[in-house]
C-alpha cells in the first residue's frame, strides 16, 4: 500500500507525558501501591486455568524475601532461572526485597552459557526449577562467588513454602531502597563475541511501565494482554508490573505454541497481544479456519511483523496490528500512533519516536542525515541504556556525546516515519554490494512453501563473501531450491540472490523471542556450504 499523505506524523496532542503513566518511585513502591488498590483482582493469568492475584503474589514474595535474608545482603546478585509459572515472580520480587540484583536466564541454559553469565556477574544464590537446577547446583562448587542453589519443589504457587518455616517475612513497605539501584541483569546475545551484560535500575524498569500505561488504547484495567514470551525474556514481567499498577492482567503461555494459541485467547478472554520475531508468521502458517476471528482480542503490538502479510494478518484475525521499536539497551523507542495505523497497512513501517526520545540517521561516514535518507538509528532523551557491565570497551562503542548507537540501519520517509532496514554488524559485503540479511530472509517468507528463513554470510574467495540461506518449510512443502531462487531473482536485484540454500529438516532453534540464534546453526564454528544446494551450479555462473 502506498503512502498518500505527505503531512508528518505525530503523536496526538493530548499523549500523555513522560512519568505521567508510572512515577519516578521505587519499583516496590508503586507496586505496593498498585496491589492496595487492585490486589484482589487476578493479575497473572496461565493457560491451563492457573490464576493468582497481586495480594497473593506480594504475600508470597514478602515471606520467600525473609528466608532470602539469610543468604543475601544488598546488591548480591541472584541467578534467576525458572520457566514460566508463578514462583518466577515471587522470587523476583523477594530479591527485590532485598535490595539485591536478579541475574536472569533461562531454565534451558546450558552449562557453559551458565557458568559465563554466573562468574562474570558474582552471582552468590542460584533460584532454579527441575530443567535449571542441575546446571546450576553444579557450578556450586566451582563458581567462585556461588554459595547454594534453592529449588522451586512442589505445586503452583507454593513452590517455596517448604523452606519458609518460622521465617519472618518483608514487608514491601519496610524496603529502602533507591532509583539508582541495581535491579537485574540480562545477558544479550548478540552476533559476534560473548554475551554483554546490561544492568538495569529502578528506572529503566519504571519506564517500561511508564510508556506501556501511556500508550494504552482503552481504559487499563479492562486490558488482559496474552504474551508468547518467557518470564526470563523481560517484557512480560514488565507488562506484569504495568498490570498491577492499573488493575489489568497478563496472560501466559507456559510455552509458545502456534497450534494452541487461539484457544489460549479465547478461554482467557485476551483483549491485546504482544508478540516479537516469528510469531505473526508462524500464527499464519497454521491452515485458516472460521474460528480465527472467535476471541476477544481488539489489538496487537508487534515487533516485527513481516510487511508483506500485515494486511492477511489484519483480515485473517480481525483487529488492527500496529508495531513498536525499542532494545535491550534502548528500551521503548519506536513506535506507530495508532490513529495514522491504517495509512502504514503493509508498509514495514515501525512509527515515530516516543515524544519524549530523540532519534537521528548517521551514514557510513558518521555525517547526520537530514529529511528523509538512510543510516544507522542513534537515540537519546529517555533511553534506558547505562552501560554494559564490566565493559567499558563495549560501551564506549554504543554510547557517544549523549547518544546511543543502535546498531540497526533505518530509512525515513518524508513523513518523518522509519523503516527497518537490516543490522550494520549483520551486513553481508558481496562484491562491494552491502546485503541486508534482513531483505531476504522477508522475501524469502513471502514464498508460500517457507515457515521461516535465515541468511549469513559465507566466505568466497572471488566474491569475499556470498550469501547462504538456512530455509524451514511448511509441513507438507517439498524442497524445490531452483523455485526459490527464481522467487528471490523476481523481486531482489541480483547480487541479492542468494548462492547457497539449504533445507532445515529440523525446526529452528529459537530464543526467547522466537528469533532465530544463527550462531546455532554453525558446524563447527562456520556456516558450511557441505550440504547446500548452489545456485551456480545450477546456472552455469553466479550473478
Amino acid at each position: 500500500m502506498s503512502v498518500l499523505s505527505t503531512t508528518p506524523v505525530t503523536w496526538p496532542e493530548d499523549f500523555p507525558g513522560t512519568w505521567e503513566g508510572c512515577p519516578r518511585e521505587p519499583l516496590l513502591t508503586v507496586l505496593g501501591r498498585g496491589i492496595d488498590t487492585y490486589g484482589d483482582r487476578p493479575v497473572l493469568l496461565f493457560e491451563d486455568g492457573f490464576t493468582i492475584t497481586g495480594r497473593q503474589l506480594r504475600g508470597r514474595a514478602e515471606r520467600f524475601a525473609g528466608l532470602l535474608a539469610r543468604h543475601i545482603g544488598v546488591g548480591d546478585r541472584v541467578a534467576l532461572a525458572v520457566g514460566n509459572r508463578a514462583e518466577y515472580v515471587i522470587a523476583y520480587l523477594a530479591v527485590l526485597a532485598n535490595r539485591a540484583v536478579i541475574v536472569s536466564l533461562s531454565p534451558r541454559i546450558g552449562p557453559d552459557d551458565a557458568r559465563y553469565a554466573v562468574e562474570d556477574s558474582g552471582c552468590v544464590l542460584a533460584i532454579t526449577d527441575d530443567d535449571s537446577h542441575d546446571v546450576l547446583a553444579a557450578l556450586a562448587d566451582q563458581a567462585p562467588a556461588l554459595r547454594a542453589a534453592i529449588k522451586v519443589d512442589g505445586p503452583e504457587p507454593a513452590g517455596f513454602d517448604h523452606l519458609l518455616d518460622g521465617i519472618e517475612p518483608i514487608r514491601f513497605a519496610d524496603v529502602e531502597a533507591r532509583l539508582d539501584d541495581l535491579v537485574d541483569i540480562g545477558y544479550t546475545s548478540g552476533t559476534t563475541g560473548l554475551p554483554k551484560a546490561l544492568a538495569g535500575d529502578h528506572v529503566e524498569t519504571l519506564r517500561y511501565i511508564d510508556v506501556h500505561l501511556r500508550r494504552s488504547r482503552s481504559s487499563p484495567e479492562a486490558e488482559r494482554m496474552l504474551m508468547p514470551l518467557q518470564l526470563h525474556y523481560g517484557d512480560p514481567l514488565t507488562f506484569l508490573f504495568a498490570a498491577m499498577c492499573s488493575g489489568a492482567s497478563l496472560v501466559l503461555m507456559r510455552r509458545f505454541s502456534a497450534t494452541r494459541f487461539w484457544d489460549v485467547a479465547r478461554s482467557s478472554g485476551a483483549t491485546t497481544i504482544f508478540t516479537i520475531g516469528s510469531v505473526p508468521q508462524m500464527l499464519l502458517s497454521r491452515p485458516e479456519s472460521p474460528a480465527d476471528r472467535e476471541h476477544s482480542i481488539r489489538h496487537a503490538v508487534a515487533l516485527a511483523i513481516p510487511p508483506d502479510r500485515h494486511a492477511e494478518l489484519e483480515r485473517r484475525f480481525g483487529f488492527p496490528w500496529t508495531e513498536a521499536y525499542g532494545s535491550s539497551e534502548s528500551g521503548p523507542a519506536i513506535s506507530m500512533p495508532p490513529h495514522v495505523a491504517h495509512e502504514f497497512l503493509g508498509t514495514g513501517a515501525l512509527g515515530i519516536p516516543l515524544p519524549d526520545v530523540q532519534a537521528r540517521l548517521v551514514d557510513l561516514d558518521g555525517r547526520v542525515v537530514d529529511g528523509p535518507g538512510s543510516g544507522e538509528l542513534e537515540l537519546a532523551g529517555e533511553v534506558t541504556f547505562r552501560g554494559y557491565l564490566n565493559a567499558p570497551e563495549a560501551t564506549a562503542e554504543v554510547l557517544h556525546d549523549g547518544w546511543l548507537r543502535t546498531g540497526d540501519l533505518m530509512r525515513r520517509d518524508e513523513r518523518g516515519v522509519y523503516y527497518f532496514e537490516g543490522r550494520r554488524k549483520e551486513i553481508i559485503r558481496r562484491s562491494g554490494v552491502n546485503v541486508a540479511p534482513a531483505e531476504v530472509e522477508a522475501v524469502l517468507r513471502r514464498h508460500p512453501d517457507v515457515l521461516d528463513a535465515a541468511v549469513v554470510p559465507v566466505p568466497d574467495e572471488v566474491m569475499g563473501e556470498e550469501i547462504k540461506a538456512y530455509v524451514e518449510l511448511v509441513p507438507g512443502a517439498t524442497f524445490a531450491p531452483a523455485e526459490l531462487a527464481r522467487f528471490c531473482a523476481e523481486r531482489l536485484t541480483g547480487p541479492k540472490v542468494p548462492r547457497y540454500i539449504e533445507h532445515r529438516t529440523t525446526p529452528f532453534p529459537r530464543t526467547p523471542s522466537q528469533r532465530i540464534p544463527k550462531k546455532e546453526l554453525m558446524v563447527d564454528g562456520a556456516h558450511t556450504t557441505t550440504h547446500a544446494w548452489d545456485r551456480t551450479q545450477h546456472t552455469g555462473g553466479s550473478a
